[in-house]
């Protein structure tokens, strides 16, 4: 493993800070970490899907099988940032190419009981996959890497990014909903309850599998670059890379050639001789007027006593090296440097930053509260009373009271004849067109009040109860009959009414004939 390649910044972080660099890795891969990915789970997802619709029965288990083959997938966007986190240039066709070679260890238990179980998945994939540890070294490498607290945060990231997926099929479904539901009530599960009453599951079936898809792919690479990230923190708090980079980035002394060397020994006479030549010529300086050697902390002097005498040469050597890395102000554990400081200090007591006598406020900060929690109740009331109308879907409604007037007809049952088609036929050969289409539009909105329990409103107009009466039959709670029967009534009635188009004897009797084969038969 080349570290001096890396480029990240590895030094020993929190779980939670190694998660975060996982999210900075993908945002400097992101193209082709997603391409590697998504050219295999989007075909995967599309084949279970068609074998779904073919296979109806069996669609369950397809999903369940698109979901159980995806660590598999996982290995293609963990080559490419196992490759471009050490400089290397290694695209999503390679990855694609050098998948089927990534099957090396682990297929077993993550197919297995693992994938129910290991949710911190992600931080044992480098093991296989990268390190090409198989059995039981394989497994003492899980139990050395998941330590100090890193498989817990695994597994919990794991859940974290399950809940996420389904936030986001259900989130994704429900926006479909919103602009298929009723054009009067904003219901986010209109698409879902549409589906299940649905005959043909197709639909179904292939929007949970999209929704299923759309999920995976933007949450698959999150997951595995966090985990990666997971396992090379843990590695470079167990095996020390920042000392490591640290001493590598150490150049050895350059010899230097005959003549620097000449150059250099002339500047030292030359200093000597000036020095000389100052002291002479000055007067003396006392010593105490020399600058103080700058002392370690007492802590790091006892630490230095008590340490064991070297064992070996090899082990001088290594400490002496040490000692040059630690010799700067970020590692060295303290500062050296000069300050001013009073000889003799003064014995007036300081005056205190804040005084002690004030003033008791805590009536101010009750008040405070009551005010906010006030203003947060008339907050979300104002909000529920704005906005009542968007959740009128999500509440239960009480059955309402049929309607008994339409468009300013009288619709009870009892205001009809008990033979409509007759008294249709005798009112139009009488000359009383319009009484005699009234009646007959009158007697189709009756029945479907008071017979199909069509929620009709007094206001409502015919083209709303045309719309009430084609989302009925789609709720196969009216009948194709009566649906066609109602459309042509109201064409009757609304080209004779505001069109002044009267029908002729045989569309009347036609209508009338209609009307009776779909409505006679219903109780008046």
């Amino acid at each position: 493993m080349q570290l001096d390649k890396l480029e990240l910044d590895l030094r020993p972080r929190p779980n939670a800070q190694a998660l975060d660099l996982g999210f900075a890795l993908l945002r400097a891969h992101a193209a082709n970490v997603y391409l590697a990915w998504l050219a295999l789970w989007l075909p995967l997802v599309a084949l279970c899907a068609v074998l779904a619709c073919f296979f109806r029965p069996f669609a369950g288990a397809l999903l369940i099988a698109a979901w159980w083959l995806r660590p598999m997938l996982e290995r293609a966007p963990l080559y490419v940032l196992s490759r471009q986190v050490f400089g290397e240039d290694a695209g999503w066709r390679e990855a694609l190419r050098a998948w089927p070679r990534q099957f090396g260890g682990g297929w077993f238990f993550l197919l297995t009981w693992g994938r129910l179980f290991a949710a911190g998945r992600g931080l044992y994939q480098p093991i296989w996959q990268l390190e090409g540890a198989r059995g039981k070294v394989a497994t003492e490498r899980r139990s050395v890497i998941g330590k100090n607290g890193t498989a817990r945060a695994a597994f919990w990231f794991g859940i974290a990014c399950a809940n996420f997926e389904a936030i986001l099929q259900i989130g994704l479904l429900a926006f479909i909903g919103i602009f298929v539901s009723d054009e009067r009530t904003v219901n986010p599960f209109a698409l879902m309850v549409q589906i299940a009453d649905a005959p043909n599951g197709v639909p179904a079936i292939l929007l949970s599998f999209a929704a299923f898809a759309f999920a995976g792919a933007i949450i698959g690479p999150v997951f595995v670059a966090c985990g990666f990230t997971l396992y090379l923190n843990r590695r470079a708090t167990l095996e020390a890379w920042d000392l490591e980079i640290a001493l590598r980035q150490i150049k050895p002394p350059l010899r230097k050639a005959v003549g620097a060397q000449v150059a250099v020994a002339l500047g030292v006479l030359l200093c000597v001789g000036s020095l000389a030549a100052m002291l002479l010529t000055s007067t003396p300086v006392l010593a105490a007027d020399a600058p103080a050697k700058c002392e370690a902390p007492k802590f790091i002097r006892e630490r230095s006593a008590t340490r064991e005498a070297d064992q070996s040469p090899a082990q001088t050597q290594i400490r002496r090296e040490l000692a040059e890395v630690f010799d700067n102000d970020d590692l060295r554990g303290y500062v050296c440097k000069e300050i001013w400081k009073p000889k003799v200090e003064s014995d007036k007591p300081k005056p205190e930053r804040f005084p002690r006598d004030l003033p008791n406020l805590a009536w101010l900060a009750d008040i405070i509260k009551i005010m906010l929690i006030a203003g947060a109740i008339f907050l979300i009331g104002w909000f529920l009373y704005r906005y009542r109308d968007k959740f009128a879907g999500l509440l239960p409604t009480r059955a309402k009271a049929p309607a008994t007037e339409i468009a300013g007809m009288d619709i009870r049952p009892e205001s009809l004849p008990q033979d409509v088609p007759a008294r249709v036929a005798e009112l139009w050969t009488q000359g009383q067109r319009r009484a005699a289409l009234a009646l007959l539009y009158r007697a189709t909105i009756s029945r479907l009040v008071n017979d199909d329990s069509l929620p009709l409103d007094q206001g409502a107009t015919e083209g709303d109860c045309l719309r009430t009466a084609l989302q009925a039959y789609r709720r196969q709670q009216l009948g194709k009959g009566r649906l066609q029967t109602t459309h042509s009534v109201t064409d009757l009635w609304l080209l004779a009414a505001y069109g002044d188009r009267w029908p002729d004897d045989a569309a009347v009797a036609a209508g009338c004939a209609q009307w009776r084969l779909e409505f006679a038969g219903a109780p008046a």
